[in-house]
């Protein structure tokens, strides 16, 4: 049946066409080649539309194929099928953990005072957000206007100082271990002004959080507070919260 074998290799075709384009867009963008507009809103959208072809083919493929009780170049159908899904299931996980999420891009554990940037003002000369927390800025979700403060109280409440019976310069060195561990680029460590600074980077496009730890005295121990900022991204979908949450959990196996 030539049909069969040619809708199973246009749905492969159109698979490996649809990843070297989610591929192009993804480290094109972070190796600086072009914009991230561009890289997500026009080179991961083609491909998005190609593999939902290849997905397609790849199901008619299937459909004949169990019809006509034949496996003609079965090794092309599926790959196409399977491939087009991956591609396709990618960027779909990712919208469905951000959806519903809070549309903002600044999360710190210590809303009224939060740690500033210092070292870090010099590589966010480009960026878009502000170094500035912007905790009173208007947000609208749900039809209803937030503060930044608010959206984050309301969605991501576990997130707060975190205080401990330990002496400073402890918890310090503490805090820059579960840095590290984490895999972030370190930037600055300040240990007299108890300030750790960082950035993480995205394996797909590059896309760079700023983070600033701060230890300080308090009472018979310590405190440490922690702010994860996106340089360009004005919506994470939770990516800077769960940042600050997979930190909080390795500084407390450290």
């Amino acid at each position: 049946m030539r049909f069969l074998s040619v809708a199973g290799r246009l749905s492969f075709a159109a698979f490996l066409c649809a990843l070297a384009l989610a591929l192009a867009a993804a480290f094109g963008t972070r190796l600086g080649y072009w914009d991230y507009r561009f890289g997500v809103y026009t080179l991961l959208i083609y491909a998005l539309w190609v593999a939902g072809g290849a997905l397609l083919l790849g199901l008619f493929w299937i459909a004949t194929a169990l019809a006509a009780n034949k496996a003609t170049d079965l090794r092309f159908g599926l790959a196409g099928f399977l491939g087009s899904l991956v591609v396709l299931g990618i960027p779909l996980y990712h919208f469905l953990q951000a959806y519903g999420r809070p549309p903002i891009h600044d999360i710190t554990t210590d809303v009224e005072h939060p740690p500033e940037f210092v070292a870090l003002l010099y590589q966010r000369q480009d960026a878009v957000n502000p170094p500035d927390y912007e905790g009173g800025r208007r947000v609208t979700m749900d039809g209803k206007t937030y503060t930044v403060t608010q959206l984050q109280k309301k969605f991501y409440g576990d997130i707060h100082t975190i205080g401990q019976l330990m002496p400073p310069e402890r918890l310090f060195n503490r805090a820059l271990a579960a840095a590290k561990a984490m895999g972030w680029t370190i930037v600055a460590v300040a240990p007299d002004e108890g300030r750790i600074e960082a950035t993480n980077t995205t394996l797909f496009f590059g896309f760079v959080s700023d983070i600033v730890i701060r230890v300080k005295p308090s009472g018979m121990g310590a405190r440490l507070d922690i702010r994860s900022e996106s340089r360009i991204l004005q919506d994470d979908g939770g990516d800077n919260a769960a940042y600050v949450r997979g930190y909080v959990k390795m500084l407390a196996s450290e």
